[in-house]
């Protein structure tokens, strides 16, 4: 796994040079828990990550979760709020968030929130757990959860 401060300045001028729309355009979305997500094939061959757009516009909550893969969080535009193992805080365009591995996280989308995500090893469905109950091992509480979205 490469160093994270190496991660984040080689993936800050790829999101810097691409172009959101054209990415969009010609990759097929999944819906998920997340929002619409763009899994973006691994053209820079690097085989210890994986990079995805998520599409946060729709969408007023991302699911709470957390797996063992590290994510850097690239805010490509828009702005919002995120909560890792029960932290808030305030995320804009030009932000980059790093959310450790078995730390449970979510995001409230504010206006137009469109992300860089990369993983690190890379993305594995099976080790995504949604998280419905607090749970203190990773960081998560259900309360602070409700209060945020207001269920």
């Amino acid at each position: 796994m490469h160093a994270v401060t190496e991660l984040i300045a080689f993936w800050s001028l790829y999101f810097a040079q691409c172009n959101l729309q054209q990415l969009m355009l010609t990759h097929t979305p999944i819906t998920s828990g997340c929002g619409l997500v763009y899994e973006l094939p691994n053209i820079v061959d690097r085989a210890d990550e994986s990079c995805a757009l998520v599409d946060m516009r729709d969408i007023a909550w991302t699911e709470p979760h957390y797996h063992v893969e590290t994510e850097i969080y690239f805010i490509l535009q828009g702005n919002g709020r995120m909560v890792i193992a029960g932290c808030e805080q305030t995320i804009a365009a030009g932000d980059v968030v790093v959310v450790p591995s078995n730390k449970a996280h979510f995001v409230l989308p504010g206006n137009d929130l469109i992300i860089g995500v990369i993983n690190t090893p890379p993305f594995n469905a099976e080790n995504y757990i949604p998280l419905t109950a607090t749970n203190s091992t990773v960081g998560f509480d259900r309360t602070q959860f409700d209060a945020l979205t207001q269920q």
